[in-house]
């Protein structure tokens, strides 16, 4: 998500400097039409209304990814958790001290050389258990233009080009 992100920061961006007259020469290549582009927009429009949706329960979809990845795997580190929201640890710094603070989540007993692992709190697994509806409701929603078939589709192209990109 973050290469995501920083390519609709970069197109963004472009489109703020050009001229207009530039702007629609160059909008094929670079602008709305551009595949990355569009994964940027759909993802980040998919955000926000997961964030809207879960700001019902006090949550952002990364908060509540959070919680749900410790759930399934309670004792992973910051570093895990950052893996999975594909970014850095450090970036994951603050959303974990926002959830240790709001007592969602807990950092075990440190040792030395090893990760501090996380749990969730009982707070937490109510949060966890009050948001997951609500965050299903909110994609299925989202994407009920798409057919059954057609997200069968999409998601089988998605992972083609995963697959190309990890290699």
């Amino acid at each position: 998500m973050e290469f995501v992100h920083s390519v609709t920061a970069s197109v963004t961006a472009l489109d703020e400097v050009l001229p207009l007259d530039q702007k629609v020469a160059e909008q094929e290549p670079i602008g709305v039409n551009h595949l990355t582009y569009q994964l940027a927009k759909a993802e980040h429009l998919l955000e926000q209304r997961l964030d809207h949706a879960l700001g019902e329960v006090g949550l952002t979809l990364r908060q509540f990814t959070v919680l749900a990845h410790i759930a399934r795997a309670p004792g992973m580190s910051r570093a895990d958790v950052a893996r999975l929201l594909l970014t850095t640890p450090q970036a994951v710094g603050g959303l974990v001290q926002r959830l240790v603070t709001a007592g969602l989540i807990q950092r075990g007993a440190s040792s030395p050389g090893l990760p501090i692992g996380l749990t969730l709190t009982p707070a937490g697994e109510r949060a966890l258990h009050r948001a997951a509806p609500i965050a299903r409701e909110a994609e299925d929603s989202a994407i009920a233009a798409v057919a059954e078939d057609e997200r069968r589709q999409v998601e089988q192209v998605l992972n083609l080009l995963i697959a190309e990109l990890c290699r």
